[in-house]
């Protein structure tokens, strides 16, 4: 039995169809695939080469030497750690160089000379008092080393902090009961900054201080200077230096006053205090305030 005229055309349209789905398929693939396999490829070329960049630190480093991604929330959690305890040690910092309250004011204020010097003299006069009821050998070099202003003073507010951490090394060294206080000496200020953006956060005074006696007392001199408040009942001086500021010893020679005294010591000691910046450098007086 022969096949009907009607079935016969059939197979050449199923082909052409096939034919045409097939190449609607490819120009598919070729327009709309690899458009968008590119488009994908270019997307991912940044992050591959930031991974790339990423590796590359990560094992040229010493502190991530080696360091796989399962690591990561362990050293994550390790440096949140360390960010907390560098957060409090910087609060416990900032709580033991503050200063008091009329003493910062006074290094912002505007600085008045005639104000500053007529305090200079009070407390020459008192140091000296003080030292006669003592019975301490206080020699004219002391007084003279107190805080002056000169030409070469970049901020004449700082003469104030200079002032007050003066009086309280040699109130320090007077109610230890030292046997002399030689010789004081202001030296050039050091500045503290932020490693960060190069911002000064603390300005250090320093003072060369000698001093001369017995060797306990000397120990008692040495042991309150870092101490401040209730710390001051160790050396039984709390409650003669109220509200002492904390002074740091830098430099500390010690000599024999005498071979046939053994007990007796000569100091040389390099004190510093602190005057944290933060919130801006003292004031600058106008010019005509200096004599």
């Amino acid at each position: 039995m022969e096949p009907s005229a009607a079935s016969t055309p059939r197979r050449p349209i199923l082909l052409e169809v096939l034919l045409l789905g097939t190449l609607l398929l490819a120009i598919l693939y070729f327009a709309g695939f690899q458009s968008l396999a590119r488009r994908a490829d270019a997307l991912d070329r940044p992050l591959r080469q930031a991974w790339e960049s990423f590796a590359a630190t990560n094992q040229s480093s010493e502190a991530t030497a080696g360091l796989s991604l399962d690591q990561l929330p362990e050293v994550l959690e390790a440096l949140r750690g360390s960010a907390a305890e560098l957060a409090e040690v910087r609060r416990l910092v900032s709580e033991r160089v503050r200063l008091p309250v009329a003493l910062a004011e006074q290094i912002r204020a505007p600085f008045q000379i005639i104000d500053y010097e007529n305090e200079r003299t009070r407390l020459a006069e008192s140091l000296v008092a003080l030292a006669r009821s003592k019975k301490v050998a206080f020699e004219p070099a002391v007084t003279n080393g107190l805080p002056a202003r000169t030409p070469e003073t970049a901020e004449p507010g700082l003469l104030w902090a200079r002032l007050a951490f003066a009086r309280e090394l040699l109130l320090t060294a007077l109610h230890s009961q030292v046997g002399a206080v030689r010789e004081l000496t202001q030296l050039p200020p050091v500045s503290h900054r932020s490693a960060v953006d190069g911002r000064r956060l603390f300005e250090e005074l320093p003072m060369r201080l000698e001093v001369a006696g017995g060797l306990e007392p000397v120990q008692r001199l040495l042991t309150s200077l870092p101490l401040a408040g209730a710390e001051l009942e160790a050396t039984d001086l709390a409650s003669v230096l109220t509200n002492k500021t904390v002074l740091f010893l830098n430099h500390l020679l010690l000599r024999k006053a005498a071979p046939d005294r053994p007990g007796e010591v000569q100091a040389e000691l390099i004190v510093s205090g602190l005057v944290p910046l933060e919130a801006g450098p003292p004031s600058r007086p106008p010019a005509e305030d200096f004599p």
